[in-house]
């Protein structure tokens, strides 16, 4: 957010929790709600999601510098832990990675849980031979957003890149 404001770069793209200042521009670009993938042939598919299931089985979850993907709403525990938290249950994570792909590629080998967003599932569903189930937790949904510098708003060029982008995702 910080590159924004000083004009670093002129667009971001991602999940964000606003302040309330009128120092960002945004358009929420698509709703998004989360899935779990696992192995074709998973025990979990064949004897029942529950939560008990769910939190026995060893978890994926995908990290770019060791915090959760979501560390922009300023807590060190991902949207799924803190969910879980809340009902008084925790999950076993059992590897980290920073990249869905390879996740994706090592649940379909393993017994291990990847819980992530339904357009990346459904890709990762018809390339890697996962089934995909929805978590037996409200996991709620969010809005994929497009950020940009209010100081921005009337540059030729950024409305003109943040026209195309919305275009481009609205069939997502």
């Amino acid at each position: 957010m910080d590159r924004l404001k000083n004009g670093e770069i002129d667009l971001g793209l991602g999940i964000v929790d606003l302040d309330e200042t009128n120092e960002f521009g945004y358009q929420n670009l698509f709703t998004e709600d989360f899935v779990s993938v696992v192995r074709v042939e998973h025990p979990i598919i064949k004897k029942g999601i529950t939560l008990e299931s769910y939190i026995a089985w060893p978890h994926v979850l995908i990290t770019i510098t060791g915090l959760p993907i979501n560390s922009i709403k300023k807590s060190s525990k991902s949207h799924v832990d803190r969910i879980l938290e809340e009902l008084g249950v925790e999950r076993r994570v059992r590897l980290k990675l920073p990249h869905f792909l390879s996740a994706a590629l090592i649940v379909s080998q393993t017994d291990m849980i990847l819980t992530l967003p339904r357009r990346i599932a459904l890709i990762f569903a018809s390339i890697a031979g996962v089934t995909i189930f929805d978590p037996p937790i409200d996991l709620g949904k969010y809005n994929y957003m497009q950020i940009w510098s209010k100081h921005s708003d009337h540059v030729p060029f950024q409305i003109w890149l943040r026209n195309l982008i919305r275009i481009q995702t609205q069939d997502i």
